[in-house]
């Protein structure tokens, strides 16, 4: 609406001069017919042609106004053409439905926006037209072309004045469309949750998935312990197996690892291989919590680890554990929650 007022507005202020006397001849000529009649012109020419003029005007003026909403809608919105609102709906005749269309909370606040907007824009009017009232008196007083001129330039000022108020208004309605879109939009934490369960998948889902893939993996490094040089056990919740490569001298490595009966499965093939099996509650909750299948141990059971391979390869049969030291940090409960000074 503020476009279309505010394109009217531009067309009078530039051009209006112009549209109104060629508006004014128009009429003049046409009143006249007896010239053309005279020369035996048909009636009907006469009649186009004095019309088709008037008409050309017209559309020069109404034209743009047409356009002016389809631009705006296309540059602020983009075009949305689909023939499905062309298609015929029940729902639409349905009388149930446009009384809750019409009786409903937003089309009562939208109703009172309304009302609103033509109070505020006809007490402008209004107040502008009382202001002006002398000058439109004097009107009657003045010869046709000067009244007919200052009638223009006040109707102009009177759309000017219309259309700022109204510009004005869109623009304050525009924000508080804006501000509640935008509140709408804002997701409440459930909602992000729920978004992010649905996303990046549901976090109890995930950490039973990850579960799993542990046990799996667990269950499948039980066969590793064949080429393991020693067994680190709770003595029953926890077992690690290990193994110290001389050749290429890197760290010990953790072979198979796990917690009850993959723990209890461990053992037991530990005691039908013969490998060695060490209870050290502290040094085998470490390596299970701090180390992965195939990895190294953590860097700060080196010297843990290697006091226990040493007395491994080194030890008389029926020789007592030496003691091992754990590091604080590194000292877990059975569930994996740290012990140490540093918990």
């Amino acid at each position: 609406m503020s476009v279309v007022l505010l394109v009217a507005a531009a067309q009078f202020y530039f051009i209006g001069r112009n549209f109104f006397y060629e508006m004014l001849n128009t009429f003049r000529n046409g009143l006249d017919i007896s010239g053309p009649l005279a020369r035996e012109i048909p009636l009907l020419n006469v009649l186009g042609d004095r019309f088709g003029s008037a008409v050309l005007i017209v559309l020069m003026f109404s034209v743009p106004l047409a356009l002016a909403p389809m631009v705006t809608q296309g540059l602020f919105g983009g075009f949305h053409f689909t023939l499905e609102n062309l298609a015929f709906k029940g729902s639409r005749l349905s009388p149930m439905a446009g009384l809750s269309r019409m009786f409903g909370m937003q089309s009562l606040i939208e109703l009172g926006k309304s009302i609103l907007k033509v109070i505020t824009i006809g007490t402008i009017g209004f107040w502008f037209l009382m202001s002006n009232l002398p000058d439109i008196l004097s009107l009657a007083e003045s010869p046709f072309e000067s009244a007919m001129e200052s009638t223009g330039m006040l109707f102009l000022l009177t759309l000017l004045v219309l259309v700022g108020a109204v510009a004005i208004l869109g623009a304050i309605d525009a924000f508080i469309q804006w501000r509640q879109h935008s509140q709408r939009m804002l997701m409440s934490k459930q909602e992000m949750k729920d978004e992010h369960k649905q996303t990046e998948g549901s976090p109890e889902v995930k950490a039973r998935i990850r579960k799993m893939q542990q046990e799996m993996a667990q269950r499948g490094s039980v066969a590793q312990v064949e080429q393991a040089q020693v067994i680190i056990v709770n003595p029953k919740r926890f077992a690690v197996a290990l193994r110290y490569d001389f050749e290429d001298g890197t760290a010990p490595k953790v072979l198979a690892k796990g917690t009850d009966a993959i723990a209890a499965s461990i053992r037991e093939k530990a005691e039908a291989l013969g490998v060695p099996i060490l209870t050290i509650p502290l040094l085998a909750r470490a390596l299970y919590f701090t180390s992965e299948i195939g990895a190294e141990i953590h860097s700060d059971l080196y010297r843990a680890v290697a006091t226990v391979l040493s007395f491994v390869f080194q030890a008389a049969p029926g020789a007592d554990l030496p003691e091992v030291e754990v590091p604080e940090e590194l000292q877990f409960d059975a569930n994996g929650r740290k012990t140490g000074a540093r918990a």
